[in-house]
């Protein structure tokens, strides 16, 4: 148990010109409310269209240990992701959406099963979604219940504010270029014996702006999870590096 570990808090940024500086406010709220907890946050912004670069460049400066990393071209949420894993320097990464339909009040319970060591992966799961629309709702639904069948897992949430334990990242090649990112570490963290916990979290919806994910990257997210399924039944599969 490391009743004070450095956390790093992760958000790829990508067309938010009117969420990040509320969500940025709303984070340092939190994070300045726990002088006890070491702590760094690294943003991504992936070649917003936009005037997310912009609002970025004028917020950043007035937060500390914030590390802001550009990208002149956009190249999606996983490649962001996997930049700010690499650029983290904590025991445990964070990742924290820049929409703000995640409530970054909720993280002091995040960090307190951190700092009691209770798990390896900490997964947040929205048991209510109010804030879907029903076809997005069911989507979502189907989507679970497809991973769970293939993966002989039980997982009631693949795709929200998730933390990791830095010993995890470690030992997994992360191959997926989709939104089956958060699933391949799941996966690969059961299939090593990492421990796993799940705690409720409250799904918001947006306040502003409107989400990028649509039918063709949720398509493409399933594509790679069947790719993904038929390799780890292969005998050349290995969920560690």
């Amino acid at each position: 148990m490391n009743s004070n570990p450095f956390i790093s808090f992760i958000t790829p940024v990508y067309n938010e010109e009117e969420n990040i500086a509320r969500m940025l406010a709303n984070l340092f709220a939190i994070l300045k409310a726990h002088p006890e907890w070491n702590w760094e946050v690294i943003l991504i912004e992936d070649g917003s269209r936009d005037k997310t670069r912009e609002v970025l460049q004028t917020e950043t400066p007035k937060y500390p240990n914030t590390q802001l990393l550009i990208h002149e071209k956009n190249q999606g949420y996983t490649c962001s992701l996997k930049d700010g894993i690499a650029a983290a320097r904590g025991q445990y990464l964070m990742y924290v959406g820049a929409d703000e339909e995640f409530d970054s009040s909720e993280i002091p319970k995040f960090v307190e099963v951190l700092r009691k060591g209770e798990t390896d992966v900490l997964l947040g799961v929205r048991w209510q979604r109010n804030a879907y629309q029903l076809f997005r709702f069911f989507l979502s639904v189907i989507y679970i219940f497809t991973l769970n069948y293939l993966f002989k897992i039980r997982i009631n949430d693949y795709n929200w504010s998730q933390a990791w334990s830095r010993k995890v990242l470690d030992r997994i090649d992360l191959t997926s270029k989709s939104l089956f990112v958060l699933p391949e570490i799941i996966v690969k963290a059961h299939d090593l014996g990492f421990r796993i916990k799940e705690i409720p979290s409250n799904h918001r919806g947006r306040q502003w702006g409107k989400s990028s994910v649509n039918m063709k990257i949720m398509g493409f997210a399933l594509w790679e999870g069947l790719k993904f399924w038929g390799y780890r039944r292969s005998k050349h599969y290995k969920a560690g590096k």
